[in-house]
């Protein structure tokens, strides 16, 4: 997927602060290779949007393209095949499965051909995230920011084209979040996939992000 568009999008069930928005209402063009911050407070539905770019509802007028095909009628079919390639989200609560261990959480992702440098890639990320030591304890053994790291690795490790970001780095202290924002851009580049971050304020280290307002 190359293009991910919002037109005129505006949710139905509850009506955000447009003042200062430049994503509701808008005709707006996201492009597979760049890099988005989307700053968007409290009440400003930001995982409204997030979940509907993943075609979790359809709880908002206007539509929401997928390399020029809308969203709402693509068929089952088409939307898991969407998600498998070309769109990933990792939700604000991490969606990581309690009694499985992080490792295996991980490699759900991989849709069962994890081969030998996939495991070799997953330590490698582990490394550089700091969960290298956990990757075998349950998630529900983990701390929160732990599980966090963990499912940012799932995330990175067969990266779709799209990769959608809802407040990903909310239980990770200033150093754990740059070490990890680093990763997800490093591996962004290399796929040339398109990141959109959802964040309640802009980050404190320097990005290259476009920033935009919710």
């Amino acid at each position: 997927m190359n293009k991910l568009g919002l037109h005129a999008v505006f949710p139905v069930y509850f009506s955000p602060k447009l003042a200062e928005s430049s994503l509701w209402k808008q005709e707006i063009t996201f492009e597979k290779g760049n890099q988005y911050l989307i700053v968007a407070p409290s009440g400003s539905g930001k995982s409204t949007l997030a979940t509907a770019l993943f075609g979790n509802h359809f709880h908002y007028e206007g539509t929401i393209t997928y390399d020029g095909q809308i969203l709402q009628n693509l068929s089952l079919e088409e939307l898991v095949r969407f998600r498998q390639k070309g769109i990933q989200l990792l939700f604000q609560d991490v969606r990581l499965i309690p009694e499985q261990t992080i490792r295996e959480n991980i490699l759900m992702r991989t849709f069962g051909k994890a081969d030998a440098a996939t495991q070799n890639l997953l330590e490698t990320y582990a490394q550089r995230l700091g969960i290298a030591k956990v990757l075998d304890q349950k998630a529900t053994q983990c701390s929160y920011g732990e599980r966090q790291r963990g499912a940012i690795l799932r995330s990175l490790i067969h990266p779709a084209d799209f990769l959608v970001y809802d407040e990903c780095f909310s239980h990770l202290d200033s150093a754990n979040r740059k070490v990890a924002y680093d990763l997800i851009v490093e591996v962004a580049f290399s796929h040339q996939s398109a990141v959109l971050f959802f964040e309640l304020n802009a980050f404190a280290f320097p990005h290259q992000c476009h920033v935009l307002q919710l």
